[in-house]
């Protein structure tokens, strides 16, 4: 009788144990561990299989050399059809290739996370007790509010931009330092106190750009910024003539028109050079010939790198405070920017494998180690974020982000956008040069807007059809 009972017991002890081998008695939403020596194989989403490797891949074998990385390029989605918006082009890419692991924007992540085709992250969050409280709090908020209230991925790094301003030509002018959550026009208006006199290759000015920006572009920036669209929420109808986008034009050209603003020539734009410091000589503000800079957060590192290649010129005395704001909303910045969102596909058949990579990239000890060779982007765990020059980098990341990606750039075919940048260009250049007013200007946009958003849909549709004619 006891040799029975004992047997009973040492069975029930041996499926208890099977049952916890294989998995059996995880809670839903959690994943089954991974032994150390399964030998498994997930594909990831990147840019370039190099840069992956360089950026993520190498680190994370060292911790998982069982788990082999497959990586999928993404440049393929921009090959296709111009034809196809770029939901379209994700939704094709994800069907042929099946990623695991998805590598999104913003926009993208909300997109798919609402399609349920993400797979949700909270309850294996607290299975392995992973800490999140050193990511910053606002980008988990926002990463929650697109997925309606859940936690679909994670983003290691982020980028951002600020109003860089350089010390030494405020205190020689006498004018106020720049300060945090100012709006355009105010950043304008303080760029116009500079003198504007002088030979353009040695004058300063009150506020430059990326040599490559145009003014149009600082337009289209200045709009988003303050949440407004030329597209309405399906991509259907253009609209641009509004007194809210004529105010932005009047105010980034008239401050162009000012000499306060520098406005690169198209000369200035395809400048070849052959040595580091041509280089930096388009670089107005590294130069000491620009009292404030609207830049990305690369731009630190350009100060920096400049100080080991200029010679003959004082490396500039600078100072950052947060981008310009929307007036209205002067607690928010919309340009702090989550280009690497790492999501597990929903149909993914290592989910254990992928999350694993994401906990990884996304951990105090990784943040830790990318401290010391950051360039540019900059680390969720801002605790990591080391002071530049002397500098912190909190104004980049002080203001609370907006939660508005900009989703009309997937609601229209790519070719549509192509063109509308050509004539923004064309209608900005011809108010530049006193050839057209910002009133007709606009109405120009208007129409040329409308009747290439129907072109280009009229060619997504009739493209549509020839593929479905094909299946």
């Amino acid at each position: 009788m006891k040799k029975s009972l004992f047997a009973v017991l040492s069975i029930a002890l041996l499926i208890g144990l099977m049952s916890a081998c294989s998995g059996e008695g995880i809670k839903e939403g959690e994943l089954a561990p991974l032994s150390k020596d399964e030998q498994v194989k997930i594909k990831v989403m990147s840019w370039d299989s190099n840069y992956f490797f360089q950026e993520y891949g190498n680190m994370f074998a060292t911790q998982f050399p069982n788990v082999e990385i497959e990586v999928v390029s993404m440049q393929q989605m921009y090959n296709e059809m111009a034809t196809e918006t770029m939901e379209e082009r994700l939704a094709k890419f994800l069907d042929v290739h099946k990623p695991d692991v998805l590598l999104l924007q913003g926009a993208e992540y909300e997109q798919l996370a609402g399609q349920g085709k993400l797979l949700a992250l909270d309850s294996v969050i607290g299975q392995d007790k992973f800490e999140t409280e050193g990511i910053h709090p606002a980008i988990l908020k926002i990463l929650r509010e697109q997925g309606d209230g859940k936690l679909y991925g994670l983003s290691p790094d982020f980028t951002s931009s600020a109003l860089y301003y350089n010390i030494d030509l405020f205190k020689k002018h006498g004018v106020e330092l720049p300060k945090d959550s100012m709006s355009w026009e105010e950043v304008f208006e303080l760029a116009k106190r500079f003198p504007t006199d002088g030979d353009k290759d040695s004058r300063i000015y009150g506020l430059s750009m990326d040599v490559y920006t145009r003014i149009s572009t600082l337009i289209r920036q200045i709009g988003t910024e303050q949440d407004l669209r030329m597209l309405n929420a399906d991509g259907s109808v253009f609209n641009i003539d509004t007194d809210s986008w004529r105010k932005v034009f009047q105010s980034a050209i008239g401050a162009a028109k000012s000499g306060a603003l520098y406005v690169p020539t198209e000369a200035d734009r395809m400048f070849n050079f052959t040595t580091m410091e041509e280089m930096y000589q388009r670089n107005l503000f590294v130069m000491g010939r620009s009292a404030m800079a609207f830049k990305s957060s690369y731009e630190v590192q350009e100060i920096v790198r400049a100080k080991e290649h200029l010679t003959g010129v004082a490396p500039v005395n600078w100072g950052i405070v947060t981008a310009p704001v929307d007036p209205s909303n002067r607690n928010q910045s919309g340009y702090l920017n989550l280009n690497n969102i790492f999501a597990v596909s929903a149909d993914s058949a290592n989910p254990r494998a992928s999350w694993e990579f994401i906990k990884y990239i996304n951990s105090d000890g990784f943040a830790k180690l990318k401290s010391k060779s950051l360039y540019g982007s900059l680390l969720s765990r801002t605790k990591h974020n080391p002071d530049t020059d002397g500098r912190s980098m909190e104004p980049f990341y002080k203001l609370e982000p907006k939660n508005n990606p900009n989703n009309e750039y997937t609601k229209a075919p790519v070719q549509f956008f192509t063109a509308l940048a050509s004539f923004i260009d064309a209608e900005v250049d011809a108010v530049m040069n006193d050839k057209r007013t910002v009133e007709e200007a606009i109405q120009t946009i208007q129409e040329k807007g409308e009747a290439e958003l129907l072109k280009a849909r009229k060619t997504a549709e009739a493209q549509e059809g020839r593929d479905n004619s094909d299946d």
